[in-house]
């Protein structure tokens, strides 16, 4: 059974209820109505039937319904079946099932690059230039003085 406690600094908007204005939310807000304006939360979850407008920033967002205009998303954004996205989005990952949408441009951030296998840059090694030599370069001669020739 679930008390009070569980509860606590989460946020629900039900089916039916429209908020205008600025929401902080420690933990996660679950919105099934409208918002107009800025939500700030740990986790977002739009019902099917929520929709927000405005400037939303969260780790992580789950969008049944719509999210519209500016959207930070630290972590994770998973676009549901039924989600529609529309604005100008930053993301670290993104998921969009087939039939979800999104609209509008998009920028990748607080990702580490991921390199096909293999392909990784290697390191410069401490000492030597950073950049290699270009084209019609030449090596200068070993100075190894116990090299076979």
């Amino acid at each position: 059974m679930a008390t009070n406690m569980d509860q606590s600094n989460n946020l629900v908007i039900g089916n039916g209820v429209t908020f205008k204005g600025t929401l902080n939310v420690p933990k996660k807000a679950t919105i099934y109505g409208t918002v107009d304006g800025e939500l700030t939360a740990e986790e977002i979850f739009i019902g099917q039937s929520g929709k927000i407008t405005g400037k939303v920033t969260a780790r992580s967002i789950e969008v049944e319904g719509e999210l519209h205009q500016v959207i930070h998303c630290r972590d994770h954004l998973h676009i549901r079946a039924t989600g529609k996205v529309s604005g100008k989005l930053e993301y670290s990952q993104i998921q969009i099932e087939r039939g979800g949408e999104f609209r509008g441009e998009m920028q990748q951030v607080g990702a580490a690059p991921v390199y096909p296998s293999g392909s990784a840059p290697i390191a410069a090694k401490p000492g030597s230039p950073t950049t290699p030599p270009t084209s019609g370069a030449t090596t200068p001669p070993s100075t190894n003085k116990d090299a076979s020739t």
